[in-house]
Formats: structure tokens, C-alpha cells, sequence
């Protein structure tokens, strides 16, 4: 069983997916190919052990073989095939096979070109996002609404435990535990309003769901598809990655977005895009350094942690809540905004109004003072009256006035 201790040796089922398919292929590259379809079978599985059993015992050259199989990988997208092909090194460092300085420089030169998907992924926007998830089902509803609000990836999600959820704070709270993160790290993400109603519907049938799903696979189960689920699944979403994509890309079919990328076969409309729809409209209104900690960055966690407390990144999360509001909840709190902002523009004006009035109070004190003492006489009382009840009503008219008196009085006039 030399492939499964060798994955048992990473514990994030993200890392130990991408290496086990890059073992079946390199054994498919070395051997022709095993699996008839996209999924692995049972038996399939057991076929691949019995070779990677079987391989090491072999007069085999593996430098020869892994630059075969290095150079199978191109015209495939660039990124998963050099994971795959680091999988590889590693599955064979893991047996006892290592290669010199000068073999690792010679299997980089082979290795595929570019580091980014090929893949010509379409942007994600809220009305795409409404129509999306009129096509999905409760749990459906939920997966997307916590991913578009969170900033979690798929292999976090469904790793996250019920103990982990607290939908009493506000914004709702999900841990995402060190083991099922990429950076290794443990961090909080808060969800929208909506995605936390969403989870309390979810919640009130998800024991229904784990009945009805232990009845719905026994055909996948007989033909060794599948394994047989668990009724007693402490996680939220009680479901793989692939049912995810699965649920997705029907979503996506149906409301006629699917749409096939020429060169790798693949829908432009993918799920992973909600991540990046998360970043860009968070940092609207959010600092830039919370938005890349609560996606799990691992740059920017310590940093986040160390200038924030978790009370100030939540204030932050509320006020930029809307922007990542799909069904419309998240208009009220922006009308809230910005009423508030009128609310201060008003509230300025009334300052301006106030100090204004006690300078025109001020005014009148002196100009009665000098009444008083005679030392002036003020020509055309009346009119200067008539003046000050005109300019009440305009607080620029008063200014004015204010700066004629002033004038007046340096010129000796009053």
C-alpha cells in the first residue's frame, strides 16, 4: 500500500488529491493506462498499489521515467501539472528514490511553461450570482453563500465542523482549523446576514440530508464508486469538494452560463471565481490587509492580527457587508450608509448655523455697548436691522453682513 502511506503523510486533502492523481498518472504514463473514466474505482485503486508495489522492484531507470512522464504533462494547464509533478518527486523521495543537483536542474527545463491556469476564467458578478442560485437547493444556496462571504476555499468548507459555527455573534463566525488551511494556519471569517439565515434553514434538515444521502449512493456503493456515508458527520456541509463543483456546475448549466474553455475543456464560469469576487468587492470598503487575512493569506495573517483586534475587523466586515450581498439584504445597510452620511453633512451645517448665530449675538453686544458709551453713533439704525433679518435665512448672505460690519467697524464707520 506504498501510494496510501504515502499520502497519509499529508493531512490536507487539497495537497493529498493533487498528489495522488499525479501518481496514477505517472503510472498510467509508465505502464498505459489504468482508469476508464474520470474517477478512480475501487479495483482501479488497487491496481495502482499493486504497481507502485511492484515498480520498486523493477530494473528501472527512474530518472528516464519521471522525464517521460515530465514531459507527458505539456500542453496541460501549467499550475496543476507541476503540482502533479511535484507530487511525483515526492512519492519517489518518499521510497528511497532521489535525484542529483544536476538531474533536478535537467527535470526543471522540462517542466510546463507559465504559471497561471489557461483556463480564460469569465468574472463573477452579483446578478450572475442571483441567477445561480435560483438554480441550487438549500444546501446548495448555503455552500455558495458562505463561500462568496467568507473568502473560504472549497477544501476549507467542507472540512468546517459544526462546533466551529457560531451564528449567534454578529457577523456569524466560522473557524477554518490550521489542518484544512493551505497556509497551515487557524483563522476566524465572519458571513453575511443572508449566508447566516441561509445556514439556519440548512441546519434544520441537515440530519434529513445524511439519512436520505446513506440510501442514495448504495448503487455507487455495489459498483465500488463510493463509500458508504456516515450518519453521524460532525461537519456543517457533510459532503466532498467534488459534490460542490458537481452542484456548481449544474447550477451553471442551467441557467444557460456554461460556457467551455476551447483549450482545457473547462467551464469559464468556475466556483473558485467566488474567491476572487469576495476579495474585490470587500476591499471596497475594507482594509486591504483584513480582506487577504480572511481569505487566508498567509502574508497577511500576523500582521492583520497584530495592527486588529477580532471586534475591529468584524466593525470593518459589517460596514463593506453589502458589497458582498447577493439577494439584496445588503442594499439597507448601503441606504444605512448613507444616510449616515447625510445625517453628518446635516449635522455640520448646523454647526456652521450655531457658530454663525453666536457671532451675530456677539455683534448686537458690541454694537449696543457702543450705544451706551456714545462713543459711536451708528448712521441708518433701521436699514442695518433690516439687513441682519434679511440675512437670517442664508447662512452665506450672514457671513457677508459679518464681514461688512467688520469692515465698517476698522473704517470707523460704526
Amino acid at each position: 500500500m506504498k501510494i496510501k502511506r504515502f499520502l497519509d503523510v499529508y493531512p490536507n486533502k487539497s495537497t493529498a488529491g493533487v498528489y495522488r492523481a499525479g501518481v496514477y498518472d505517472f503510472f498510467d504514463c509508465v505502464y498505459g493506462k489504468v482508469r476508464k473514466g474520470k474517477q478512480v474505482t475501487e479495483e482501479e485503486r488497487e491496481v495502482y498499489e499493486k504497481l507502485a508495489d511492484g515498480y520498486f522492484t523493477e530494473e528501472r531507470d527512474y530518472f528516464e521515467d519521471m522525464l517521460t512522464f515530465t514531459a507527458s504533462m505539456h500542453g496541460k494547464p501549467p499550475i496543476g501539472a507541476k503540482a502533479k509533478i511535484a507530487g511525483v518527486k515526492e512519492f519517489l523521495s518518499y521510497n528511497g528514490v532521489d535525484f542529483t543537483d544536476r538531474q533536478r536542474k535537467q527535470l526543471s527545463t522540462k517542466l510546463p511553461k507559465g504559471n497561471h491556469a489557461r483556463t480564460a476564467e469569465k468574472d463573477i458578478d452579483t446578478d450572475m450570482l442571483k441567477k445561480i442560485l435560483t438554480h441550487t437547493d438549500l444546501k446548495g444556496r448555503s455552500v455558495v453563500l458562505v463561500l462568496v462571504s467568507s473568502g473560504m476555499r472549497i477544501g476549507e468548507v467542507v472540512q468546517v465542523k459544526l462546533s466551529d459555527v457560531d451564528l449567534s455573534a454578529t457577523p456569524g463566525e466560522i473557524v477554518v482549523r490550521g489542518e484544512h488551511a493551505k497556509s497551515g494556519d487557524t483563522r476566524t471569517v465572519f458571513i453575511s446576514s443572508e449566508a447566516k439565515d441561509a445556514l439556519q434553514e440548512w441546519l434544520k434538515m441537515r440530519d434529513r440530508y445524511l439519512m436520505s444521502a446513506k440510501d442514495r449512493n448504495r448503487g455507487l456503493i455495489e459498483k465500488g464508486n463510493s463509500k458508504e456515508k456516515a450518519i453521524y458527520d460532525d461537519r456543517l456541509f457533510p459532503f466532498s469538494d467534488r459534490n460542490v463543483r458537481e452542484m456548481w456546475d449544474n447550477a451553471i448549466k442551467k441557467t444557460g452560463l456554461w460556457n467551455k474553455d476551447n483549450s482545457t475543456g473547462r467551464s469559464q464560469v468556475r466556483v473558485h471565481a467566488l474567491r476572487k469576487f469576495f476579495r474585490s468587492q470587500l476591499a471596497l470598503s475594507c482594509p486591504l490587509d483584513i480582506v487577504e487575512a480572511l481569505m487566508g493569506h498567509s502574508g497577511y495573517l500576523t500582521e492583520a492580527y497584530r495592527r486588529y483586534s477580532r471586534k475591529q475587523m468584524a466593525e470593518y466586515y459589517l460596514k463593506a457587508e453589502h458589497h458582498i450581498t447577493v439577494m439584496g439584504t445588503g442594499d439597507i445597510r448601503e441606504i444605512q450608509d448613507k444616510l449616515q452620511d447625510t445625517h453628518a453633512t446635516v449635522e455640520g451645517y448646523r454647526g456652521i448655523i450655531s457658530r454663525q448665530a453666536e457671532e451675530m449675538v456677539e455683534l448686537r453686544k458690541d454694537i449696543e455697548d457702543m450705544k451706551a458709551d456714545k462713543e459711536v453713533r451708528i448712521h441708518d439704525d433701521a436699514r442695518l436691522e433690516k439687513i441682519f433679518d434679511e440675512a437670517k435665512a442664508d447662512p452665506e448672505d450672514m457671513k457677508l453682513v459679518l464681514e461688512l460690519l467688520k469692515r465698517m467697524r476698522d473704517k470707523g464707520v460704526l
